[in-house]
């Protein structure tokens, strides 16, 4: 009896021991998010294509969570302010950074000094959406197409915005240069929004942007969209010829957006907020909203996006060194 007793009393102890371990782990699981709102950080400015996506999905994702998300927009050194900011930030998934194709693809790269290393300072989230980069003109230039632009650029040095040092705009503006021949000057900005506001002045000729900046000022006149750097024409704008259609084949550039959370980040948060963006993505109002911006919204579970940046730092890097770029 007595060594039934004992044995019955460490048996009672272990279940004892393993409920009480799950009555700490479910609730902790079950809090988040608690009754405190979640930042999605964008690292752009307010306008652009990074802006727009990440106040979709914090709106989105928020309903789906039943959680306040508010949006803060810290702009700057091509994204690397914002990103910065959510790498010191505590790793409980309250400060999450609307990453893209510049903070986890050419970045790290074309920048030898960087406040963080994106490689291992972040926890991949969730992928949200990829924007084709377009080209778009001043319509003060009285340029229809990029054969205009070609027999323009003979006689005129021509200058070119970008969200950034750096940025898919830039990547891409840099090997329009290079394949046209033409004497182009980049002139960084701080986000897509404020490239298209000077190319719309005539303080730039040009800008490379995503699409999503560029249509939403395109009925005001005073930007005509040239081209897309896209595989094919997007349903947003059809009539608008792609890269390759107008003479350039390989300038093949898109946007993406994704969202990353701080390393160390628990992995029963970093489901909850995944599983947030699969079923926001799903949702028709969010297809529809990224339709009207020529987004294509891409799911993807953390360890696919992991995958998916790392072979982008790796493409950028090789377009960068073909280019001869450098941000420092």
């Amino acid at each position: 009896m007595l060594k039934f007793h004992s044995f019955g009393k460490r048996l009672a102890c272990r279940l004892g021991a393993g409920l009480l371990a799950a009555g700490f782990v479910l609730p902790a699981m079950a809090e988040y998010p608690a009754d405190r709102p979640v930042q999605f950080v964008s690292p752009y400015a307010a306008g652009g294509a990074n802006d727009y996506l990440t106040r979709l999905m914090a709106r989105y994702m928020g309903e789906e969570m039943h959680a306040n998300v508010i949006v803060d927009n810290k702009s700057g050194a091509n994204g690397m302010i914002g990103a910065a900011t959510v790498v010191k930030s505590k790793p409980d998934g309250y400060t999450i950074l609307m990453g893209n194709s510049a903070t986890h693809g050419t970045n790290p790269t074309l920048y030898k000094k960087q406040p963080y290393d994106a490689s291992k300072d972040f926890t991949p989230v969730a992928m949200v959406a990829s924007v084709p980069i377009v080209m778009v003109v001043n319509a003060g230039l009285g340029i229809n197409n990029v054969q205009e632009l070609l027999q323009y650029g003979k006689t005129h040095r021509l200058s070119f915005g970008s969200s950034g040092v750096g940025g898919t705009g830039h990547l891409t503006g840099e090997a329009f240069k290079a394949a046209s021949g033409l004497d182009m000057v980049h002139v960084p900005y701080k986000g897509d929004s404020p490239a298209v506001t000077d190319a719309m002045g005539g303080q730039v000729d040009l800008a490379f942007v995503g699409t999503a900046s560029a249509t939403t000022q395109q009925s005001s006149g005073r930007i005509k969209i040239l081209a897309v750097a896209h595989p094919g024409r997007t349903r947003a704008l059809p009539d608008v010829p792609t890269m390759a259609e107008a003479g350039f084949p390989g300038l093949e550039f898109s946007q993406w957006y994704a969202l990353f959370a701080p390393a160390g980040t628990p992995e029963a948060v970093v489901q909850k907020l995944n599983a947030a963006n699969k079923v926001a993505l799903a949702n028709p109002e969010v297809q529809k909203s990224l339709d009207s911006q020529s987004a294509e919204g891409t799911y993807r579970t953390p360890d696919q996006l992991r995958d998916f940046y790392q072979s982008e730092i790796k493409r950028f890097g090789d377009w960068i060194k073909k280019l001869n770029l450098s941000a420092e």
